[in-house]
């Protein structure tokens, strides 16, 4: 679940709200809403060959304060500056399975993120979080550039590549084993395409393609049978 929160998490054009909008807060008295279904398919986990189909539901909603729900992450926007964008995430992981076999159940996850729009056209973002108590997969911090445009009207198309940088705790509970302990540091590289097309005011359609590749340690492991993955997606989205 935390793996979908990140931008090199399932699926590009499935990013929260938030790593979207390249605007400031929302007039006064507005909110902005929007619900979708998402079909997917993306390997199993960080370095396996299987993969697997899945659809999902959307939401988010985005209110003039600042604050905003995509999902399970509440977070919220806590400067009024259009080019610069940034502040507090939290969200809930539903549960995960260690490399020991063990399994953690729900609990919150803390972060923060920080956008930068230098051009009108360009994006640079920044996500940290980490799970909180001592029993889970570590910090890991997210860095990506992306750019969006129109194609002709109504079709925009956006892409963009990052990494991916993981602590010990995070790497050994994806690709650790009883002999290999792998240390933190570089955990992937990535890159995403993602075409969006408005079919009217409400309805919008996104199609999106991310290609990642384990770096370091993680491409190391013995758990790692793959090194690169290819994540795929077809969203349908209304909005309020």
């Amino acid at each position: 679940m935390v793996k979908y929160l990140i931008a090199a998490g399932a699926l590009a054009a499935a990013l929260p709200a938030w790593a979207q909008s390249a605007g400031g807060l929302l007039p006064e008295g507005s909110k902005d809403i929007s619900i979708g279904a998402l079909m997917g398919s993306a390997p199993d986990r960080p370095g396996s060959a299987k993969r697997s189909i899945y659809m999902a539901p959307q939401f988010s909603v985005q209110w003039d304060n600042g604050l905003f729900l995509d999902g399970l992450m509440l977070g919220m926007k806590m400067s009024k500056q259009p080019l610069l964008e940034y502040g507090p995430l939290m969200t809930l992981d539903l549960g995960i399975r260690r490399a020991d076999g063990r399994r953690i159940l729900l609990r919150p996850v803390f972060g923060a993120f920080v956008d930068y729009h230098p051009l009108s056209e360009l994006s640079l973002h920044a996500h940290a979080y980490a799970p909180a108590g001592n029993d889970g997969r570590g910090a890991l911090l997210n860095l990506q550039a992306g750019t969006q445009s129109m194609l002709v009207p109504h079709h925009f198309l956006a892409v963009g590549a990052g990494v991916n940088l993981a602590d010990r705790a995070y790497m050994q509970s994806d690709f650790g084993t009883a002999r290999y302990q792998p240390g933190g540091g570089l955990h992937d590289s990535y890159a995403y395409l993602r075409w969006s097309w408005e079919l009217n005011r409400k309805y919008t359609l996104v199609t999106s393609v991310q290609v990642s590749r384990l770096q370091g340690d993680a491409a190391a492991s013995p758990r790692t049978v793959q090194r690169t993955g290819v994540t795929n997606s077809l969203m349908l989205r209304y909005s309020y």
